[in-house]
Parts: C-alpha cells; structure tokens; sequence
C-alpha cells in the first residue's frame, strides 16, 4: 500500500488500469494523469483513476493507417 493515504503508486495504478508501469509514467509526463512527485517517486490520487479511460493501445500513426 502507498505511503500517502487515498494515492496509488505507480505500480498500484498500473495494476488498477492493466497498463505497465512505464506507460502509467507517461500518462503523468503527458498530463493524461495528475501526479505529485516525492523524492523519485510518483505518487496518483486514487480519484484519478475512477472513471480514467486509457488511450488505446499501440501506435497512434498505424491506427490511424488502419482506419482509412
């Protein structure tokens, strides 16, 4: 469990979203989720991720490829 109660570490939220740990990161990079950061650690407010849909997966440029 975190150490911040009602904030998931990013391991946590990954698990909670079935994403991996390095593509939580960029969700919180890109400002898809908010974080705060604790020394080298981030640190998502567990109502961030009620209701958080992720983008799909894979490349954007081949979906759109794919689509036409």
């Amino acid at each position: 469990m975190s150490t911040f109660p009602g904030y998931l570490t990013v391991n946590e939220a990954a698990e909670a979203i079935d994403r991996s740990h390095s593509q939580v990161t960029r969700y919180i990079t890109s400002g898809l989720l908010r974080a705060i950061k604790q020394g080298n650690q981030w640190f998502i407010p567990e109502e961030q991720l009620k209701g958080f849909e992720p983008p799909p997966r894979g490349n954007p440029v081949f979906r759109e490829q794919s689509a036409k």
